[in-house]
């Protein structure tokens, strides 16, 4: 087997290090293989919310408002809808919305009477309450092509972070105009709920949003010391270690 692949050199590094960030040596799965990719439980590769954590994250995150099931599959029904008849930006915007604010929903009573409850998506405060899978070569079927993303990041089953990795001797500008913005046309719905985008050769990595152009994209910044603290990012906020 090559060393010096891809692979080897720059994805298997990059999911090490999120692995240590995330203290969980089980959260990584790669599913370029049939038999990986079932171990997500999706229906189809059409699906992009893993609901097979989605729907445990949202029963152990909102345990003590005591909500109904059914408030729960409605909230599934909202963040995992159609919503390829709006814009990508206005898609995006949709689902922040309800990540930030969570789902309103209103509860029958034992009385007979209606009250307004709120599911979260994610708990903010226990960080550590939510669940996290990293997805390697996560295939995602289209409505005419089928794309396979290097990496992306989970949380509670709702994919937040992409990243398109290239060998070392290949420029990020190839990352973003041949992936990104292919991406973006051949598989939209996966970027419904991005929060971030990494590209990365091992040697520069960078950062950027949905609508950034690759000129906006922010160069990762490197601790200049050892003993320096990481400025706080989304991973880490995540992951129970922010300060």
């Amino acid at each position: 087997m090559n060393p010096f692949t891809e692979d080897n050199l720059i994805e298997q590094p990059v999911i090490k290090l999120i692995k240590e960030i995330w203290v969980d040596p089980n959260c990584h799965i790669n599913t370029y293989t049939d038999i990986e990719d079932q171990k997500l439980g999706r229906e189809s590769r059409g699906e992009v919310v893993l609901k097979k954590y989605l729907l445990p994250a949202l029963q152990k995150i909102n345990s003590d408002s005591n909500l109904p099931a059914y408030a729960f599959t409605l909230a599934m029904d909202a963040i995992t809808r159609d919503r390829s008849n709006l814009s990508l930006v206005k898609a995006n915007q949709e689902i922040y919305q309800l990540l930030k604010d969570g789902f309103n929903v209103r509860v029958t009573c034992a009385n007979g009477e209606t009250k307004p409850e709120q599911v979260r998506f994610f708990d903010f405060e226990n960080l550590a309450n939510n669940h996290f899978l990293i997805v390697s070569q996560f295939w995602v079927v289209g409505e005419m092509y089928t794309r396979r993303p290097d990496v992306v990041l989970f949380i509670n089953g709702i994919p937040l972070i992409l990243f398109e990795l290239k060998a070392a001797h290949k420029s990020l500008v190839d990352a973003y105009r041949d992936n990104i913005r292919d991406y973006k046309d051949t598989i939209p719905k996966l970027f419904w709920y991005n929060m971030g985008i990494i590209i990365s050769n091992g040697i520069e990595n960078k950062f950027g949003s949905l609508t950034s152009l690759y000129e906006f994209f922010n160069e990762w910044k490197k601790s200049e010391s050892e003993e320096e603290q990481p400025k706080t990012v989304i991973l880490l906020q995540f992951s129970g270690h922010s300060e």
